[in-house]
């Protein structure tokens, strides 16, 4: 890519997966923009890219359909994230398609969308699912429109492994446990959003050509809760054990968290069914090392766990 003539657009630029686009877009020198809420809050995160000219900060949210108009003239490529947890279900596909469609018309070549493994495991089914499959739908029929000038890739990871934040790290401070409705042997398929950040980075900094119209599924390991229990014992020195609670108990206790229903109860529906078939080695081949495990990603973390 050539940075003189490439610029990308970043949306949910401050969180987890596009912080790590971002700062690995500037380091390889690409021009970059990222949509924030606070730009003080970005210049604050982004202190070391900020110093090398290449970012440019744009501020507005996702009702902000003018300010994104104008702000996404000149970009060549555009990261789209959407986090739906507090959102209507058709929030997603309508923003989204809000955006990709101005985009487009823009004339942005390339079009990296943040997308979820509900979609091949579920369909419709579910709310995450069918947001996401709502979404993709919408994005596949304006990229179609004009083939020739409008590349589309799609990402689909399965569980982030940051999840741990949300309330096991809860129990396993305090109690020395996993929990959920689960079964011991349930497999869930994990991701580290830093393999989810890097495989974006690459595709958004390789010829549009090469990654055009791929889906790119993403999942490190299929672990079991016991097995996920015995690798944080294993890496916190301790033996953390994993409990099996009713679908009830879970319900009351991530409602009670402020998580509407629908959300809530997707993850109630999946807790005993994987959201990911099978790991995927073979993004290694775009992110040119191996995903990481669940284990570095609690060595990475693990004074919040003690």
């Amino acid at each position: 890519m050539s940075a003189s003539k490439e610029r990308v657009f970043v949306t949910g630029a401050t969180g987890n997966i596009g912080g790590d686009i971002v700062r690995g877009l500037i380091e390889k020198g690409i021009n970059t923009t990222a949509f924030v809420r606070d730009e003080n809050k970005a210049k604050d995160l982004f202190k070391d890219e900020c110093s090398t000219g290449r970012l440019k900060f744009v501020v507005g949210d996702y009702s902000s359909v003018d300010a994104f108009t104008k702000a996404i003239q000149g970009h060549t490529r555009l990261f789209l994230l959407f986090a739906a947890v507090h959102s209507k279900p058709t929030d997603m596909s309508e923003v989204k398609e809000t955006f990709a469609k101005i985009a487009f018309e823009q004339g942005v070549r390339q079009i990296v969308d943040l997308s979820s493994a509900f979609v091949s495991s579920y369909g419709r089914k579910g709310i995450i699912g069918y947001m996401h499959t709502a979404a993709e739908e919408k994005l596949w029929k304006l990229a179609d429109e004009n083939p020739a000038q409008r590349s589309l890739v799609v990402l689909r990871p399965g569980t982030f492994m940051s999840n741990h934040f949300m309330s096991d790290v809860h129990q396993i401070k305090r109690a020395n446990k996993l929990v959920s409705c689960g079964a011991p042997s349930s497999v869930v398929t994990w991701i580290d959003t830093r393999d989810i950040a890097d495989c974006a980075v690459a595709v958004l900094s390789e010829p549009v050509d090469k990654h055009d119209r791929n889906i790119y599924e993403l999942g490190t390991e299929a672990l079991s809760n016991e097995q996920r229990a015995a690798i944080f014992t294993k890496v916190l020195g301790r033996p953390i054990t994993y409990e099996q609670q009713s679908y009830e108990d879970l319900y009351k206790f991530l409602t009670g968290m402020g998580l509407p229903h629908s959300i809530v109860y997707n993850f109630t529906m999946v807790a005993s069914k994987n959201i990911c078939d099978t790991t995927t080695p073979e993004i290694a081949l775009i992110t040119g090392r191996p995903l990481r495990t669940l284990e570095q990603w609690i060595k990475d973390n693990v004074k919040a766990f003690q």
